[in-house]
């Protein structure tokens, strides 16, 4: 059930998921912003830690005074804005879906730490990417919605980008894996000689999915230009 809360200059409308702001056309924008922010700050208890998507109506906002509009409610509330939707599209199923893909693009880029060996039998699934200050070892598993970053020797499962992200990667100091599955794309090392002794000499590698194929090159500038960050 959505809430309206009116003031003359500002209107704002609730649901579930997210916020419609209606703005007054006619007053100057920084009244305006001045409005919004009173109107926000007097309702901070109401709406506590939410993280909702916006939209603004009933006033044509240039980008900057939209950044501003965001700034305003942010920093007099403590509502969390993920995204802000297109006026014409604010029902509350959409509302449900920007924030869901807002969550998922803030755990992708926010990351997590693990520091330590994952040996044989181990397994590391997170819904973030991360990095491990650590080895993976020859039947240690790591799953992760985001990328893996191993600074240390790599020689085990890795799973990046398992919902499905393929501009996900894989990074490595020591890239010995087992088998790295980037999304969809499957690619196992090829069969050494070398007897496993743990030690490796160091050299950073990347593994990513370009041209439908998953390729592994050392960090370079060219390699780094291949991935959509």
């Amino acid at each position: 059930m959505g809430i309206t809360m009116n003031q003359s200059s500002v209107i704002i409308k609730s649901n579930k998921y997210g916020l419609i702001v209606i703005l007054d056309d006619k007053l100057p924008f920084d009244e305006l912003l001045q409005a919004v922010a009173d109107k926000f700050l007097e309702s901070t208890n109401f709406f506590q830690d939410a993280k909702m998507a916006i939209t603004f109506r009933g006033r044509v906002l240039t980008k900057q005074q939209e950044k501003d509009m965001v700034s305003a409610i942010v920093n007099n509330s403590r509502i969390h804005i993920l995204c802000v939707v297109d006026e014409r599209k604010d029902d509350e199923e959409y509302y449900k879906n920007a924030v869901t893909a807002a969550m998922e693009e803030l755990d992708r880029r926010d990351g997590q730490f693990y520091k330590g060996t994952l040996r044989a039998g181990q397994v590391l699934e997170v819904e973030t990417s991360i990095i491990i200050l650590g080895d993976v070892n020859p039947g240690g598993i790591v799953t992760s919605k985001g990328n893996i970053v191993v600074l240390g020797s790599c020689r085990g499962n890795v799973y990046a980008g398992a919902s499905g992200n393929r501009e996900c990667f894989v990074a490595a100091l020591v890239m010995k894996p087992n088998q790295i599955r980037i999304a969809d794309k499957i690619a196992r090392s090829a069969i050494t000689k070398k007897a496993d002794t743990g030690e490796y000499a160091i050299d950073p590698k990347i593994a990513y999915i370009k041209d439908d194929h998953i390729f592994v090159k050392n960090i370079s500038q060219d390699a780094l230009n291949d991935i959509s960050l």
